[in-house]
């Protein structure tokens, strides 16, 4: 927890009593590579940080599996749109390797709001977070080549390639595992 509480520090300043009541709100969850953190149809309500592995954010269409995001150490995660609106989620979470996360559930959050200025800046940087996140990541697909966005991603983790099998990387560039072949056979 000590780095978790140097990370939210980073972020916003905590004095030793609201960093108290933060953590009795956070779970720390240990998975096993295939768990899924969250499933289709259940409701998202919780944010997480990763602090060990490597997750994915997919859904399935027509026994296609489409992965939306990968997550790294330290990264926020959710299905925020669910978590903002009470509803279903139309995607999984799932551990790509053993790992272990951090939740804090939204009712948690929500009563941390009304405790404390400091909570609703941290709550409002993490927003601001996990908005950028799916911005830039539509601004790649928007902007980018698929060779450029498969750069981007090593550059953000190296040993991606062997962590997830190359067909989940070609759905997460939105293009098709051969196009990923011939990509990397030119770099």
């Amino acid at each position: 927890m000590e780095y978790l509480k140097k990370h939210i520090n980073n972020i916003v300043s905590l004095n030793e009593e609201e960093w108290n009541v933060l953590k009795n709100g956070i779970q720390e969850i240990s998975c096993a590579k295939g768990d899924l953190i969250l499933s289709e149809g259940d409701e998202c309500d919780f944010i997480g940080i990763i602090k060990t592995g490597l997750f994915r954010f997919y859904t399935t269409k027509e026994g296609n599996e489409k992965t939306n995001e990968f997550w790294f150490p330290m990264d926020y995660f959710s299905d925020y749109r669910s978590y903002l609106t009470n509803t279903p989620s139309n995607f999984n979470i799932e551990a790509m390797s053993p790992g272990t996360i951090w939740k804090l559930k939204r009712t948690y959050m929500y009563k941390l709001y009304e405790e404390s200025v400091n909570f609703n800046k941290l709550g409002r940087i993490v927003s601001e977070q996990l908005f950028l996140k799916k911005a830039l990541r539509l601004d790649g697909f928007l902007k980018d080549s698929p060779k450029e966005r498969y750069l981007q991603l090593l550059i953000k983790d190296p040993n991606i390639l062997q962590a997830v099998p190359q067909y989940m990387i070609a759905s997460y560039l939105g293009i098709t595992p051969e196009s990923l072949s011939r990509i990397r056979k030119r770099i």
